[in-house]
């Protein structure tokens, strides 16, 4: 008799655990985040990316003047790079060229010619901006604080080397910035470098390694 009623209440005490356990996992299945993947017609409703190419490394060629030595800033690279892509991964794109400079050599005027050009991108779109490294985060925060890029996601990138040359990190940036416009938030304006995607108000650029840092992060 005893025995019996030490395995009966033996029993009971596991099923008091196995409730106890489901009842965890629940309220932890309850409190994780949901997480949603991007549906294949949500993708296919999402616009085209608007290039606006300012310049830059990235967009610099050979000399083709008869014994010119200084590299040339040719047309937008970037149409190159999306166009050559295969049917099964193109992108409908817009090139809008503002102008063809060093960035060290970009103005108040070619930036407020970068603003105007961003406020005529209907609300919703996604626009990378080709840039040169040396003031590129210059430009970013001047775009975020003029207002234009409300409604839009933006995102700067550039190259350390040309695009028509070998081992060049331009269509690896440029890769990373389209793909950023579709998952920050609209209204933000980005810096895509080097596999990073940092919000523009907090990016630096650090004179010694040239990476494009998170100021939050470190100093």
């Amino acid at each position: 008799m005893a025995l019996a009623q030490a395995l009966a209440h033996e029993r009971r005490l596991e099923h008091m655990a196995l409730a106890h356990v489901g009842d965890v996992a629940s309220e932890a299945a309850a409190a994780q985040p949901l997480i949603t993947a991007a549906q294949p017609s949500t993708m296919a409703a999402q616009p085209g990316i608007t290039v606006i190419a300012m310049g830059g490394t990235i967009d610099k060629d050979y000399p083709r003047s008869a014994g010119g030595y200084a590299f040339e800033i040719d047309e937008p690279a970037a149409g190159r790079v999306l166009s050559e892509l295969p049917p099964n991964v193109s992108i409908e794109h817009v090139i809008v060229s503002v102008c063809r400079k060093d960035s060290t050599e970009i103005d108040a005027a070619d930036r407020q010619a970068l603003c105007d050009a961003v406020a005529k991108v209907p609300p919703g779109g996604r626009v990378v901006v080709t840039h040169g490294t040396d003031t590129l985060v210059e430009s970013a925060q001047a775009l975020e604080r003029s207002g234009a890029a409300h409604g839009k996601a933006v995102v700067f990138t550039g190259a350390m080397r040309p695009e028509r040359f070998r081992q060049s990190d331009a269509a690896f940036n440029l890769g990373g910035a389209v793909a950023a416009t579709s998952l920050i938030p609209t209204g933000t304006v980005a810096v895509c470098m080097g596999g990073a995607v940092v919000d523009s108000r907090f990016c630096r650029r650090d004179e010694q390694s040239h990476r494009f840092v998170d100021t939050r992060w470190g100093p």
